[in-house]
C-alpha cells in the first residue's frame, strides 16, 4: 500500500517545469506591479499591439500543450487494447441494441426527454442578450467560409485581462458556429448535453452502490435535475461555461469511477483528459478534479479506502493539475491583466449565500458521511469525494462571486446533490422498500417523492418555472418589437412617409437593424447627444431628428438616460405595459 501511494515520478519532471514557470511569473509580476519602464504604455497603440500578440501567443502555447498531453493519453491507452475492425463494428451494433433496448424499457421517460428538448427548442429565436455580438460574427461571412476563428469568441475569453480563466469557456459554440449558425440547433445539442448529463448521473448512483439500478431511480436523478431553476438558467440560454462544464464533470466522474473499479489506462486517460480541459473551462473548476483525488488518498493513507489499489498515479496526476491550473492561470490571465491595469470582475454579490434546501441536505448528507466512515461505520464512496468538491466549489463561489442557488453558477453543485439524493434512495430506502413493494410501485413511489419535492420547491422565491417564463418572454419582447417596428416601417414605405430609424446602441446593433425596410439608420449617443446617421441617406453624416422620426428601445436602455431630450419622444407600442424595454416611440411635432 505504502508503494501504491507513491507519486508517479514523472509528476517530479512537472512540478520542476511548473517551479521553473512559477519563478518566471512571480518575476514578471514583480516587475509589472514595481512600474512598466522599458514596455510601453497599455493604453497606447504599441501597448494594445504588445498585449494582443502575448495573449495569442500564450494562449497558442499552452492550449497547444493541453492538446498534445491529451493526444500522447490517448495514444498511451489505445497501445494497451487494439480492438480489431470487426470488434469495433460488433461494439457499434452492441451500443444500438442497448439504445433500442433502453427506449423500450423506458417510454415514459423518453416522451418527457423529447418534449423537454422540444420545449427549449420551441423557445429559441436567438435573441438572447449576451448572443448577439457573437451571432453578427458568424452570420456575416458566406456560409462557405464558416471554418474560421470567431474573433469575439476568442475576445470574450482569451482576452479578457480582468484577472478571470477560462480560456475554453463557450468555444463548444465556437464549434458548432462552423457546422451550423441556426440557434435552435444548438438549443438542440444543449437539450442532449442535459439528458446525457442525467444518464451519466444514473450510471454513477449504479457503480456507486454495486448493484442494479433500483427502480424509481433514473426518474428522481431525471425530474430533480431537469426541474431546478439553475438547470433552466443554464441550458435554456446556451451562452453560460456552467453548462459544458457540467457535462465534462459528469463525464470525468463516470471515468473516475470507472479507474477505482478496474484501474483501466482507457478510464484513466479519459479522466485526466476530462479534467485537463475542464480546468480551462471555469477559473474554479480545478476543484471539481482534485477534491476527489485528495479525498480518495486520504483515505488510502489512513487505511479507510477500503480497495485493494495497485496505484494511485491518476489521483497524484489529477492533484497535480490544481499546479497546472495555477501556473497556467498566472501565464494567461495574471500578467496580462496587471499590464493592462484593468479592473478584476466584480458581480456585486461577493460573500451573499443564498442557499435552499439542497446546498442544507448536500451539507447534513456530506458531513454525516464522512463523520462515520471516520469511525469506521460505513465503507467510502466515491460520493464523498465528490461532496468535497461541491462544497469546495460552492466555497470558491460564495468568495468569489456570491452563492444563490438558482443562478447557473452553482450547475455542478445541483448535479452532485442530486446524484447524493439518489444514492440515498438506492442504497438505503429502495432496499427496505422493495420487500413490500413490487418494481412498478417503488418507481412510482420515486416519482412521487421527486414530486412532492418539486411542489415543495415551488414556493421559494426562485423557481424553475419563473426562471424559464423570464428567459422566453424577454426573447418573446424583443422578438415581437422587431416584428411590430417592421410592421410600421412597411406601413409607412406604402403611404409614402418618411422612415427613419433611430436606435441607441445596446446588445442589438446595425445588423439586427439592418434587415428592417429604413430609409436611414441613426445611431444616437445618448452620452453625447448626438445622432449620425450610419447606413441609408445621407450615410455618415449628423442627423437633426424630425417628427415622425421612429426611436427603438428593444433591450436595455431606458428612454430616461436621454435626460430632457426623452421628452420629445411619444411612445407608439410596448410589449406589455409595466415592463421596461420592448417599446417603440415616435419623434413629436
Amino acid at each position: 500500500m505504502v508503494q501504491a501511494l507513491q507519486p508517479p515520478p514523472s509528476l517530479r519532471w512537472l512540478l520542476i517545469a511548473i517551479g521553473l514557470v512559477g519563478i518566471g511569473v512571480g518575476t514578471a509580476a514583480f516587475v509589472l506591479i514595481s512600474g512598466t519602464r522599458g514596455l510601453p504604455a497599455p493604453s497606447s497603440e504599441a501597448g494594445q499591439a504588445l498585449l494582443r500578440d502575448y495573449n495569442h501567443l500564450s494562449h497558442g502555447l499552452v492550449l497547444s500543450g493541453m492538446l498534445l498531453t491529451i493526444a500522447c493519453l490517448w495514444r498511451w491507452a489505445q497501445g494497451s487494447c487494439k480492438p480489431k475492425a470487426k470488434q469495433q463494428q460488433s461494439l457499434a451494433s452492441l451500443r444500438g441494441q442497448r439504445v433500442l433496448r433502453w427506449c423500450r424499457q423506458h417510454p415514459l421517460l423518453l416522451i418527457l426527454f423529447s418534449t423537454y428538448a422540444i420545449a427549449m427548442v420551441q423557445s429559441t429565436t436567438g435573441f438572447y442578450p449576451e448572443l448577439q455580438g457573437w451571432l453578427r460574427e458568424i452570420q456575416a461571412p458566406p456560409m462557405l467560409n464558416n471554418f474560421q476563428l470567431r474573433d469575439d469568441l476568442i475576445n470574450e475569453t482569451m482576452r479578457a485581462n480582468s484577472f478571470r480563466f477560462f480560456p475554453l469557456a463557450h468555444q463548444d459554440l465556437h464549434l458548432l458556429s462552423w457546422l451550423t449558425p441556426y440557434v435552435k440547433v444548438w438549443s438542440l445539442v444543449s437539450a442532449l448535453e442535459l439528458i446525457a448529463i442525467v444518464l451519466l448521473a444514473d450510471r454513477t448512483v449504479t457503480g456507486s452502490t454495486g448493484r442494479e439500478a433500483c427502480p424509481g431511480q433514473l426518474w428522481l436523478i431525471t425530474l430533480l435535475l431537469l426541474f431546478h431553476p439553475a438547470i433552466g438558467w443554464g441550458f435554456f440560454q446556451l451562452i453560460y461555461s456552467e453548462r459544458l462544464l457540467s457535462l465534462i464533470f459528469a463525464v470525468f466522474i463516470v471515468a473516475l469511477l470507472e479507474h477505482q473499479n478496474h484501474e483501466s489506462q482507457g478510464s484513466f486517460a479519459l479522466a485526466l483528459s476530462c479534467a485537463l480541459v475542464g480546468v480551462f473551462v471555469k477559473d474554479i473548476a480545478v476543484v471539481l478534479f482534485a477534491a476527489p483525488a485528495t479525498f480518495t488518498l486520504l483515505l488510502a493513507a489512513t487505511g479507510r479506502d477500503g480497495q485493494q489499489r495497485t496505484s494511485y498515479a491518476l489521483e497524484w496526476w489529477l492533484i497535480g493539475l490544481s499546479l497546472v491550473a495555477t501556473a497556467a492561470y498566472g501565464v494567461l490571465s495574471l500578467l496580462p491583466s496587471l499590464y493592462a491595469a484593468s479592473g478584476g470582475f466584480d458581480s456585486g454579490g461577493r460573500f451573499k449565500l443564498v442557499a435552499d434546501w439542497r446546498l442544507i441536505a448536500l451539507l447534513l448528507f456530506a458531513f454525516s458521511r464522512w463523520l462515520l466512515i471516520a469511525k469506521q461505520r460505513c465503507q467510502a464512496h466515491l460520493i464523498d469525494g465528490l461532496n468535497l468538491a461541491a462544497l469546495a466549489y460552492a466555497t470558491g463561489l460564495w468568495l468569489s462571486v456570491g452563492y444563490p442557488y438558482e443562478s447557473f453558477w452553482t450547475l455542478p453543485v445541483q448535479l452532485i446533490t442530486v446524484l447524493d439524493l439518489a444514492f440515498a434512495w438506492s442504497e438505503w430506502i429502495a432496499p427496505g422498500l422493495r420487500r413490500r413493494a413490487s418494481p412498478a410501485l417503488l418507481g412510482a413511489i420515486a416519482m412521487g417523492v421527486s414530486g412532492g419535492i418539486l411542489a415543495l420547491e415551488s414556493g421559494q422565491a426562485q423557481t424553475f418555472q419563473k426562471r424559464i417564463s423570464k428567459i422566453q418572454t424577454n426573447q418573446q419582447k424583443w422578438q415581437s418589437t422587431f416584428e411590430r417596428l417592421d410592421q410600421l416601417l412597411r406601413e409607412r414605405r406604402e403611404s409614402g412617409q418618411p422612415r427613419n430609424l433611430i436606435f441607441m446602441p445596446t446588445w442589438f446593433g446595425r445588423s439586427e437593424y439592418a434587415r428592417l425596410p429604413y430609409q436611414r439608420l441613426i445611431e444616437l449617443n445618448h452620452d453625447r447627444g448626438t445622432y449620425t446617421v450610419i447606413d441609408g441617406i445621407g450615410a455618415g453624416q449628423a442627423y437633426s431628428p424630425k417628427p415622425g422620426d421612429l426611436l427603438a428601445n428593444i433591450d436595455k436602455r431606458e428612454l430616461a438616460v436621454l435626460g430632457e431630450e426623452s421628452q420629445r419622444y411619444r411612445e407608439i407600442h410596448r410589449f406589455r405595459p409595466g415592463m421596461n424595454y420592448g417599446a417603440i416611440y415616435e419623434r413629436k411635432p
